[in-house]
């Protein structure tokens, strides 16, 4: 074992053990068998990144993307095509339903509600505005009212990455926080998006709803000093 590690090393990687330092995945998987997930919400979807490598992990419950730019849904809707778990919806979440405009960016992954501060401009060259577009918005509440007869037999598991607009997302969800028993959430410790949360402020909001976090795991760091940019906050219902 001491020859694999020193040759992972070597080559840039590290060993570690999955029980004592489980990736992000990992991580989820153990909380999903542990809360009997059978419901994932998946908010800011973009191409459906999240949806794939959670059930290549291992999850076969029912899941539903969000994405609300046109060009990126396209994609994301071929992704999840023949999968019968799988559904996909054209708008995004929200504290209210609406329309609303929306920065789409080079890469789609950067579009967002909020314009980008002059860091994310310096830091995320592909964070460039392209255009912006009209999308639709519904809340996770009006959503589960009209599309799961079952709701209170159910257990969620809601991914929120909306770039700056995750805290909106969880205001529209105060009828429905009673069914969701784990939370991912991407969290800002330099703000990317002007008047986005800080990461203060997303775990009061989120502990206030009964959340405890299970882990953290960063994103992205400044280079300059690697002081952390973005981390993936991951919760449960605490007891």
């Amino acid at each position: 074992m001491n020859v694999i590690k020193s040759l992972a090393k070597s080559m840039g990687y590290e060993l570690v053990k999955r029980h004592q330092n489980p990736s992000i995945m990992f991580h989820l998987m153990d909380l999903t068998k542990l809360n009997e997930i059978d419901l994932v919400l998946d908010v800011g979807a973009n191409t459906g990144q999240f949806a794939s490598e959670i059930m290549k992990a291992g999850y076969t419950g029912e899941v539903h993307s969000f994405e609300p730019v046109k060009n990126t849904f396209k994609e994301l809707d071929l992704a999840a095509s023949g999968n019968s778990n799988w559904h996909v919806h054209n708008f995004a979440m929200g504290e209210t339903q609406g329309e609303s405009e929306i920065n789409v960016s080079n890469a789609s992954n950067f579009s967002s509600m909020l314009n980008t501060s002059d860091y994310g401009k310096e830091r995320y060259k592909k964070s460039a505005v392209e255009y912006t577009e009209i999308i639709q918005i519904n809340t996770i509440d009006s959503f589960l009212k009209e599309n799961i007869t079952n709701l209170k037999e159910r257990r969620i598991l809601l991914k929120t990455d909306t770039q700056g607009f995750d805290l909106q997302v969880i205001a529209g969800a105060q009828e429905s926080m009673s069914s969701v028993h784990c939370l991912l959430c991407e969290i800002s410790l330099i703000p990317i998006y002007e008047g986005m949360p800080n990461y203060l402020d997303s775990l009061k909001a989120f502990e206030s709803h009964g959340f405890i976090a299970t882990g953290f795991y960063p994103i992205s760091r400044n280079r300059a000093n690697l002081a952390l940019i973005e981390m993936d906050c991951v919760m449960i219902k605490g007891t």
